[in-house]
């Protein structure tokens, strides 16, 4: 199953994740990518700070977006904290939240 997975499997997740991050998306976010990897879907999360509050909606988001699945969902979560450079947008996945930042960030 290590091929990517087809449209309405890609538009499905995209669906589930926007879901999830209704209401939890504060200031300090600055983007959510869902990528496909091997054989399971990442949630990758792009924060300014390590703020305890954002880590722990996270792991809430994350819980919302697992339980709109089948238990055959392979999936993970990864955090990246800084203010480095974002990826561009074709080494990700699909993009489902970005912050409006000012050119070159």
């Amino acid at each position: 199953m290590s091929d990517q997975p087809v449209l309405e499997d890609w538009n499905f997740q995209v669906l589930m994740l926007v879901q999830a991050l209704v209401g939890a998306v504060s200031a300090n976010f600055r983007m959510v990518a869902l990528l496909w990897c091997g054989d399971e879907w990442v949630l990758r999360f792009y924060l300014e700070e390590n703020l305890e509050d954002d880590v722990e909606e996270i792991e809430d988001i994350v819980c919302q977006y697992t339980a709109y699945q089948s238990s055959s969902l392979r999936c993970r979560s990864e955090l990246i904290v800084g203010s480095e450079r974002l990826p561009v947008l074709s080494e990700l996945g699909r993009v489902v939240y970005r912050r409006r930042e000012a050119i070159g960030s």
